[in-house]
C-alpha cells in the first residue's frame, strides 16, 4: 500500500466512524484498522526522512568536494 492509499483509507475510516451508523463492534474494528494504518504511515514517513537525510548529507559532501578551493600559497 502506498502512503497516499493509506491516507485515503484512513479518511474513509474517519468518515465512517463519524457517521454514527456503525455498531460498537464495527466501530472498534475500524478504529483498530485506522491505528494499524497510522503505524504504517508513520513508519513510511520515518523511512522517507532517513532517505532524505542521507541524500542531503551525500549532496553536502559532494558539494564540499566539488567546490573546495585550494590555496596557491
Amino acid at each position: 500500500m502506498t502512503f497516499e492509499e493509506i491516507i485515503n483509507k484512513m479518511t474513509e475510516i474517519s468518515a465512517s466512524l463519524e457517521d454514527n451508523s456503525l455498531s460498537l463492534e464495527e466501530g472498534i474494528a475500524l478504529y483498530n484498522q485506522g491505528l494499524e494504518l497510522s503505524k504504517q504511515a508513520i513508519t513510511m514517513l520515518k523511512e522517507s526522512k532517513g532517505k532524505i537525510t542521507l541524500l542531503s548529507n551525500e549532496l553536502g559532501a559532494l558539494a564540499e568536494t566539488a567546490f573546495k578551493v585550494e590555496d596557491d600559497d
